[in-house]
C-alpha cells in the first residue's frame, strides 16, 4: 500500500486548450534533482510517442552533459524490473494466441479475440483466481437474465484461460500481462528510493497499473502527475489520485478554447490531396519553421496509410509513419512466405511464380526468374508440380525448353526435402526444414531482416516445448510464422511530417494538427463486438465499457485538438455512392470552404513544365537502311510466307511488334487448349485420316478414332481436354463423313496433304507455305485449307486485300503446272467447305489470283521500304491489340514518322 502522509504528491489538472504541460513537469522536477545526474527522475507515460516527445523536452532543458532520466511506460518499467527480479521465461506476446489457438482447436482469429479478453481479466482484476472470476461472472449473468448460450461461450472461453494458464505454470512461463501484474511485488523488492516520479497525459489506469504506481510513490520523493481533465468528461481518475495519495490539487491555466471548424472533401482521396496541398502552401509560404512538430492522424490511420504516402510523395512532403509496418509486408519476409504456402498448397500460380522471380533467392535459375512470369500466364491454370513441369513453352522460346525443363528439376529437388514433411511434423522440425531450404536457395535480404526472420523460426520452436511432439502441417505453421512475423514492426528512420494513430498522438501537444477521417462511424468508433461478454457484464464487472470506449475517443480528440497551436480538422463526405455525415463530436454548422490556388504537386509541376501530350511522342514505325537491310536478311528474307502477308495486311505496326521484335502481351490464359495447340491437333487429326482412301462409314469411323488417339497421344494435354476432343470429334464426325461424301460426288478425292510450296509468284516475290489439303479430279485440282473456327472467305479479298492465303497458294501451284479450279476453307466448327469462286460468283478464280498479286507486289513494297505503320485493315482488329494504348493511329493520327 502507499504511503499516503509522509510522499508529497502533486495533481495537476489540466485544461484541455493548455499547452506545455509536459515542459513544465520537465522544469520541475529538473529543479528538484542536481546536475549532471538526471536519472534519480523517472518519466511514465501511456504511449512510446509520448515518451520520445518528452525525451525531446527534457533533452532541450537539461544541461549537457548529463545523465538522462529514465522513460518508461508501465508494460516497460514491469518488463525491467521482471528480468532483474524473477527466475522464469518470458512468453512474448506475440505468441499467446498461438498457443491459445493450439490449446483450444479455434482459429488464431478468435484465439486472438480470446487473448485480449484474457488480457483484460489480469489487469482490471490482478491476482484473482479463475474460479473466483468464473463465479462472480456466472453470477452476474444469472442475474441479468442472459441466454443459456451466452453463459456457455463464457465457460468454455475460461476453461481455456484454465488450460492456458496450466501450461504456463508448468513450463514456468510468464506472459506480458502476468509481468503486469507482479510488476507491484518485482519492484516491492527491487527498487530502490529515487527523486522524482513523474506521471503524464494518463486518462486513467488498469488495475495492474495502479497497483505499480503506488509503489513507485511510495519509492518517490516527489510525485508530479499531470491529468488531461474537463469536469464535464471525467473518467473519475482524478479522483483516485486525491483520495489514494492526498494529493495538492492545481490546475494549469485555462487557453481559450480551440477553433474546431472542418473541411468536408468530396472523397478520401480528395482529402489527402486537400492536406497534403495545405501542408506544402505552409511550407511554401514559409509559415512552417524548422523543428515544428507537424502531426497528421486519423481515427483509423490504417485505411488511410498507403493513400497518405503516394500523396505526399507526389507533394514532395516528407513523412514518417510512426506506427511502421508488419515485418511480413516486406519484400524478403513476403517471399518467404509466398515459398511456404506454395509447398503446402502444391505450387498454385500466383505464389509460386512470385518466388521463382524473387530476387531473394539466388539459387533460383535466370532462365526462370526471367521468363516464369510471362510462362505462367500463358499456361493458364497451374496448381501442381506435374503442370510446372509440363509448362507451356511457346514456339519463340522453343529454344529454352530443356533449360527451362532443367531449372525446374533444380528447384524442386530444392523443395522436395520440406515437401515431404509438409502435411505433418513438428514446429522444430518445420522451422529446421525451412532453414535449410532457405540456406540451399541463398536467400539473400539485409543482416536486420536476416535476423528477424531467424529468430521468428527460432520462436517457433518454442511452440515444440510447450506441446511436447505435437505435430502440425506446413499450411498452419505457415499462417503461424506468418502472424509472428507481423508482430515485429518495421519503422523506416527518417524526418518530417509525423503520421500516426488517433490513439498513438494521446498527450502530444504539435504545432500543426492535421486531422482526418473524422466522419460518424469513425470518430466515435465502436469497439470490436465482444462475443463473450455483453456490455452490461463488462460494466458490472469493472472492465472496459461501451461508455468509457466512447468517452476516451472524446478526451482524446478534444485534448488533442486543444493543445495543438494550429488545427486542420477535415471528413470525406463521400465513398463511392455512400454518404457520410462528420462527426458528432464536431459543432455542428461550423463546415468552412478552403481554396488553396497555386500549390501543385511535383507530378503537375512537371506536367505543365514538359507541356507536350503522351500522345505527342507516339510515332510511326519506319525503319532507317541498316535496319531494313537487317530485316530483309533475317526476319524477311525470300521467299516470304504466305501467312505473313495477310498478317502485315491486318495492320503492318502489329505485325513489326509480333513478327520481327517478338512482342508478346502478358496475359492470363483462359481454361482452355491453346488456339494454336488446338489447330496443329485438327490439321493432324485430318492429315491421317484422309492419307488413305477409307470405302465403308464404319471403316471410317474406326481409322477416325484411331487417328484422333495416335495425335492425342503425342500431345501434352490435360486428360481432361484430351477426352473432351475426342468426344467432340467424334460427334462431329457423321458430318465430316457427309462432307467428304459431297466432295468426293463431284469426283475430287484427296491427292496431296500437308504440301509445302515454294514458288516465284512474282518477279523478284518468292513465296513459301504448307497447303493442308490438295483434292484432285483428273488435271483440275482444289485447295483446302482447314479452320477450327468459322470460316470467312469472299469478295473482299478482290476489294480490300483481305485473306489473300488462298488465291496465294492458286498461284504457287499456278508455276507448278497445277490447274486450281476452287479454293476453300473447310470450318471444323461448321463442317462446311466454303469457295472461291461460288456457284453465283461474278468473279473467276483467276480474278482473286490477280488481285492478290497485285496487293502482294504493294505489300512487299512496303516491307522492302521499312514501313511498318499503324494502318489496320478494319479498325475492329484494334479493339483486341495489347498496342492499343500506345498506337498513334489511335491516339496521335496516322501519318507520324521516325526513321
Amino acid at each position: 500500500m502507499a504511503d499516503k502522509t509522509q510522499k508529497p504528491v502533486v495533481m495537476y489538472t489540466v485544461p484541455f486548450s493548455h499547452r506545455g504541460s509536459t515542459d513544465f513537469l520537465a522544469e520541475e522536477s529538473l529543479g528538484k534533482v542536481p546536475w549532471p545526474d538526471y536519472s534519480k527522475i523517472i518519466y511514465l507515460a501511456p504511449t512510446e510517442q509520448k515518451l520520445m516527445a518528452a525525451q525531446k523536452i527534457f533533452h532541450a532543458r537539461a544541461r549537457s552533459p548529463y545523465i538522462p532520466p529514465r522513460f518508461f511506460t508501465f508494460s516497460r518499467i514491469a518488463q525491467h524490473f521482471f528480468r532483474i527480479e524473477m527466475p522464469a521465461r518470458h512468453l512474448p506476446s506475440v505468441f499467446v494466441p498461438l498457443v491459445i489457438s493450439e490449446l483450444s482447436g479455434h482459429s488464431t482469429g478468435y484465439a486472438a479475440v480470446l487473448s485480449e479478453l484474457l488480457k483484460e481479466l489480469k489487469q482490471y482484476h490482478p491476482f484473482k483466481p479463475l474460479p473466483q472470476i468464473r463465479a462472480e461472472l456466472t453470477e452476474t449473468f444469472s442475474n441479468k437474465g442472459l441466454h443459456e448460450d451466452a453463459l456457455k461461450r463464457l465457460h468454455d472461453a475460461l476453461d481455456v484461460f484454465e488450460l492456458y494458464q496450466d501450461l504456463l505454470s508448468r513450463q514456468k512461463l510468464f506472459d506480458d500481462n502476468d509481468i503486469l501484474q507482479f510488476g507491484r511485488n518485482t519492484m516491492e523488492h527491487s527498487l530502490s528510493k529515487f527523486s522524482v516520479l513523474i506521471a503524464d497525459g494518463f486518462y486513467d489506469m488498469t488495475t495492474a497499473e495502479k497497483n505499480i504506481l503506488e509503489v513507485l510513490v511510495s519509492r518517490s520523493g516527489t510525485t508530479l502527475i499531470a491529468v488531461p481533465y474537463a469536469a464535464a468528461f471525467s473518467t473519475g481518475f482524478p479522483d483516485y489520485i486525491k483520495n489514494q495519495f492526498h494529493a495538492t490539487e492545481i490546475t494549469m491555466e485555462e487557453h481559450p478554447p480551440p477553433d474546431l471548424s472542418y473541411v468536408s472533401y468530396s472523397s478520401a482521396e480528395e482529402e489527402i490531396e486537400g492536406t497534403a496541398r495545405h501542408i506544402k502552401n505552409y511550407f511554401v509560404s514559409g509559415r512552417f519553421r524548422a523543428g515544428d512538430f507537424i502531426l497528421v492522424t486519423a481515427p483509423r490511420i490504417a485505411s488511410y496509410e498507403q493513400l497518405m504516402g503516394r500523396v505526399f510523395r507526389r507533394y514532395g512532403l516528407p513523412c514518417v509513419f510512426s506506427s511502421g509496418k508488419p515485418a511480413a509486408g516486406k519484400a524478403p519476409f513476403r517471399d518467404v512466405l509466398q515459398l511456404l504456402e506454395s509447398v503446402s498448397n502444391d505450387y498454385p500460380r500466383l505464389p509460386f511464380t512470385a518466388v521463382l522471380s524473387s530476387p531473394h533467392f539466388r539459387s533460383i535459375p535466370a532462365v526462370l526468374r526471367e521468363y516464369i512470369p510471362s510462362l505462367s500466364l500463358r499456361s493458364g491454370i497451374l496448381n501442381s508440380r506435374a503442370s510446372w513441369e509440363n509448362l507451356f513453352i511457346p514456339d519463340r522460346l522453343k529454344h529454352l525448353k530443356d533449360d527451362v525443363r532443367e531449372a525446374f528439376s533444380v528447384v524442386f529437388g530444392m523443395l522436395s526435402g520440406l515437401e515431404t514433411i509438409r502435411d505433418s511434423s513438428g514446429f522444430d522440425t518445420l522451422s529446421a526444414a525451412v532453414k535449410t531450404l532457405l540456406s540451399a536457395l541463398h536467400f539473400d535480404a539485409d543482416e536486420s531482416d536476416a535476423d528477424i526472420l531467424n529468430k521468428a523460426l527460432d520462436r517457433m520452436s518454442l511452440l515444440s516445448d510447450l506441446f511436447d511432439r505435437k505435430t502440425v502441417s506446413l499450411k498452419k505453421f505457415t499462417d503461424y510464422l506468418r502472424h509472428v512475423l507481423n508482430a515485429e514492426i518495421h519503422v523506416e528512420e527518417g524526418e518530417g511530417i509525423q503520421v500516426m494513430d488517433f490513439f498513438e498522438a494521446r498527450g502530444l501537444e504539435p504545432d500543426y494538427l492535421y486531422f482526418c477521417g473524422l466522419k460518424d462511424g469513425d470518430m466515435p468508433s465502436k469497439p470490436p463486438i465482444d462475443h463473450i461478454l455483453p456490455d452490461t457484464v463488462r460494466t458490472d464487472f469493472g472492465l472496459i465499457s461501451l461508455n468509457q470506449y466512447l468517452l476516451i475517443q472524446k478526451l482524446n480528440l478534444l485534448r488533442l485538438a486543444g493543445a495543438s497551436a494550429n488545427r486542420h480538422l477535415s471528413y470525406p463526405a463521400m465513398e463511392g455512392d455512400k454518404v457520410f455525415l462528420p462527426s458528432p463530436y464536431l459543432p455542428w454548422g461550423s463546415e468552412r470552404t478552403e481554396n488553396i490556388f497555386g500549390i501543385f504537386s511535383v507530378a503537375e509541376q512537371q506536367s505543365r513544365e514538359g507541356g507536350n501530350l503522351f500522345s505527342n511522342t507516339m510515332t510511326e514505325v519506319a525503319l532507317d537502311k541498316k535496319s531494313k537491310a537487317a530485316i530483309a536478311v533475317k526476319d524477311l528474307a525470300m521467299p516470304l510466307r504466305v501467312t505473313d502477308i495477310d498478317q502485315f495486311r491486318k495492320c503492318p505496326r502489329r505485325f513489326f511488334l509480333s513478327r520481327i521484335l517478338n512482342l508478346e502481351a502478358s496475359e492470363i490464359a483462359a481454361y482452355e487448349p491453346e488456339a494454336k495447340t488446338l489447330g496443329t491437333i485438327v490439321h493432324r487429326i485430318m492429315e491421317l485420316l484422309m492419307k488413305e482412301p477409307v470405302d465403308s462409314t464404319s471403316r471410317f469411323q474406326e481409322k477416325a478414332l484411331s487417328s484422333v488417339n495416335a495425335v492425342l497421344d503425342e500431345v501434352v494435354m490435360e486428360p481432361y481436354w484430351k477426352q473432351l476432343l475426342r468426344t467432340s470429334f467424334m460427334e462431329l464426325l457423321p458430318d465430316i463423313i457427309e462432307t467428304e461424301a459431297n466432295l468426293r460426288d463431284e469426283g475430287f478425292s484427296p491427292y496431296r496433304l500437308e504440301m509445302n510450296v515454294n514458288a516465284e509468284v512474282l518477279p523478284g516475290i518468292s513465296l513459301k507455305g504448307k497447303i493442308d489439303r490438295i483434292d484432285c479430279s483428273g488435271s483440275t485440282c482444289r485447295i483446302i485449307d482447314y479452320k477450327t473456327g468459322t470460316a470467312t472467305i469472299g469478295a473482299d479479298i478482290i476489294r480490300k486485300g483481305t485473306e489473300l492465303q488462298l488465291p496465294l497458294y492458286s498461284a504457287i501451284l499456278s508455276t507448278y503446272g497445277m490447274h486450281v479450279d476452287k479454293a476453300g476453307i473447310y470450318s471444323m466448327k461448321d463442317i462446311d467447305v466454303k469457295w472461291i469462286p461460288t456457284k453465283r460468283d461474278k468473279y473467276a478464280l483467276d480474278d482473286y489470283i490477280k488481285a492478290a498479286l497485285r496487293f502482294l507486289k504493294d505489300t512487299a513494297t512496303f516491307m522492302a521500304d521499312g514501313q511498318f505503320f499503324a494502318h489496320p485493315l478494319e479498325e475492329f482488329y484494334c479493339n483486341s491489340c495489347p498496342e492499343a494504348p500506345f498506337c498513334p493511329f489511335i491516339h496521335a493520327g496516322p501519318g507520324k514518322t521516325q526513321s
